[in-house]
């Protein structure tokens, strides 16, 4: 009998711990948010992909002809230059390109900033002599990362024993 009573009294129990059906939109408080059961829904809408600013982007040691970096490298020898080029798809009036450089662990090294006036293609120079190890650059089109490349300077001697 005492078992029939424990199991009478865990039914009402649970039954009296059911949620209730969720308030309507007018009861609810103003700027809360109701979830919605989409679990029946049909779905037509496309999702986009976020907005693509840049072609390409290519860092590397050496210029092309057309001031563009010519070939990607992510190891360039100390005391070489290094440049980021950035193809924008769009250069509408107004848009400004930047380059953020720092080393690995986010310290600042070098910033620059172009006017673009309509032109969508911007190279970008490392400026000033940095030492040996890992660095990282992050190129902007207007406030919007567009790139971002990870390279390392290599000493002399590692220069040396890549070439032989």
């Amino acid at each position: 009998m005492l078992k029939y009573a424990t199991v009478a009294l865990c039914a009402i129990a649970l039954l009296a711990c059911q949620k209730s059906e969720a308030p309507s939109k007018s009861k609810a408080a103003p700027g809360s948010v109701q979830p919605t059961d989409m679990r029946g829904a049909k779905v037509n809408e496309v999702v986009q992909p976020a907005p693509q600013f840049v072609d390409h982007a290519l860092l590397g040691s050496d210029l092309g002809a057309d001031g563009m970096v010519s070939k990607e490298t992510k190891s360039i020898a100390a005391g070489k230059p290094v440049y980021l080029t950035m193809v924008f798809r769009e250069s509408p009036p107004g848009l400004q390109a930047s380059a953020v450089w720092t080393t690995i662990d986010k310290h600042p090294v070098s910033t620059e900033r172009k006017e673009m006036n309509g032109s969508k293609v911007a190279t970008f120079a490392l400026s000033g002599a940095v030492k040996p190890g890992r660095y990282r650059v992050v190129g902007y089109w207007g406030g919007n990362i567009a790139a971002e490349r990870d390279f390392e300077i290599t000493g002399a001697e590692k220069a040396k024993r890549k070439k032989g």
